[in-house]
């Protein structure tokens, strides 16, 4: 059975899953510059985000086109499925329909297809799939294409370490001394911005003040001098984050940075030192500056007197002020009202459509999540990496008898229905290192 697959995997080569690559760009470590001839397009797995990397469309033995879409052909011809020992059944198998992939570098969105579910955790995977105008699209995208690193670690956690003289813990991925160039930006930071404690300085150097206060994260006053200024300073926060209490006073409790993609591309920027600042880009943003910012299609935002934005960002927060348990850069601080224990932050900006019966869990940041259901349940995996993975039923990358979802991409879902108790180990052919299980008791 032949099998058209278009990649851009790298990773694949280390594990015999593709015979064929052709970099697209030998030497100079970097990307190549798109050119209205033919915009280029890079995206995949990496070290880190400070790296940049460019890797080629790989497709069997065809010879490799860069262009500005990418197509993702999923088991293209067609899919044999393996015979399932009793205990699960495929619900909803892998759509052989394409994941299309349109724009270039760390912000290539997959575009609307007929399987796609609103799903996704704000401000904690990398795409958040959103229904906006009858049909479901990418409305966020946060951090890089690759892995990620996500810490929880606060400023003043981080600001601990470093004063220590401690090795950094190894899941941060740097070294002391970037450790110290990091602890330092945020340090100033901290200094530029205490001044503006008293709002009415803010206000006095260009700050516009805002009356939507989104939970667990603040109001946004937004200067526009710097906000399209496309310059990343960590004296010169773009925006600050405030609090108002039940006296109407506001309170310091974050601050923000925003560089246009328009002006600092399509790639994830070089803003902080070392790789924990995930920075984020929404799409099809109405801003109004009142109470109703969020997704719309252009005409919904007509009519509810906003300005409608196709992409607004790439954006970071940096809770210098409120320490932050979910991380100095996370997007939602649990600290700031309403308090909540900072491991049941992310249920609350969960978004999953699922039917009766049926529990919701994502691939996202390269791992495979535990899950624990009920005798009867159907458990729905959907992909949340811009990358094709796997739900196969083994451990470490080898698949033994059973279920295997086959290649899906991003946005794509794969269920299956568990009627026996047990344990079920499962993993992703294309990526080891993925590996987790399924508890079904009842």
């Amino acid at each position: 059975m032949v099998r058209a697959y278009i990649f851009v995997l790298a990773d694949l080569i280390h594990h015999g899953h593709v015979g064929f690559l052709r970099k697209a760009h030998a030497l100079g470590g970097g990307h190549p510059q798109p050119s209205a001839e033919a915009p280029s397009q890079s995206w995949g797995p990496s070290t880190g985000h400070k790296e940049s990397r460019f890797w080629a469309i790989v497709l069997s033995s065809v010879p490799t086109i860069a262009v500005g879409v990418a197509v993702v052909l999923l088991a293209a011809c067609g899919q044999e499925s393996q015979p399932a020992p009793s205990g699960f059944s495929v619900v909803q198998p892998v759509s052989s329909e394409p994941v299309v992939l349109v724009g270039e570098g760390d912000t290539a969105l997959p575009q609307p297809n007929s399987q796609a579910r609103a799903s996704g955790a704000l401000g904690f995977s990398h795409y958040f799939f959103q229904e906006v105008g009858g049909e479901v699209i990418t409305t966020l995208v946060e951090g890089p294409a690759g892995e990620q690193v996500r810490s929880n670690l606060s400023y003043l956690q981080l600001k601990q370490i470093y004063d220590r003289g401690d090795p950094p813990p190894q899941e941060l991925g740097m070294t002391i001394e970037e450790l110290g160039v990091l602890v330092g930006q945020l340090d100033t930071v901290r200094q530029s911005t205490e001044k503006y404690k008293d709002v009415d300085v803010a206000l006095a150097d260009g700050y516009v003040v805002s009356r939507e206060q989104f939970p667990n994260m603040g109001a946004h006053f937004v200067n526009p001098e710097r906000a399209f200024d496309g310059v990343f300073n960590p004296a010169e926060p773009e925006f600050l984050l405030y609090i108002q209490d039940e006296a109407e006073e506001w309170e310091l409790v974050g601050t923000g940075f925003l560089l246009p993609t328009t002006l600092a591309g399509e790639d994830h920027p070089d803003g902080f030192a070392g790789p924990l600042d995930n920075w984020h880009v929404h799409y099809s943003l109405c801003l109004d500056g009142h109470t109703n910012s969020g997704s719309t299609t252009q005409e919904e935002c007509r009519k509810q007197g906003g300005r409608w934005f196709p992409s607004f960002g790439w954006m970071i927060h940096s809770y210098v002020w409120v320490d932050n348990p979910l991380g100095v850069f996370g997007m939602w601080n649990s600290n700031i009202p309403p308090l909540m224990p900072a491991e049941d932050l992310r249920e609350t900006k969960t978004r999953d459509h699922t039917l009766e019966g049926e529990v919701a869990t994502t691939i996202e940041n390269f791992r495979h999540r535990d899950a624990q259901i009920q005798v009867g349940e159907t458990l729905v995996w959907t992909n949340m990496d811009p990358v094709p993975h796997t739900v196969t039923l083994g451990s470490g990358g080898v698949a033994e008898e059973g279920f295997d979802s086959g290649l899906f991409g991003p946005g794509q879902s794969f269920a299956l229905n568990f009627d026996r108790p047990g344990t079920y180990s499962f993993t992703c052919t294309l990526h080891p290192a993925m590996n987790a299980k399924i508890v079904v008791t009842g």
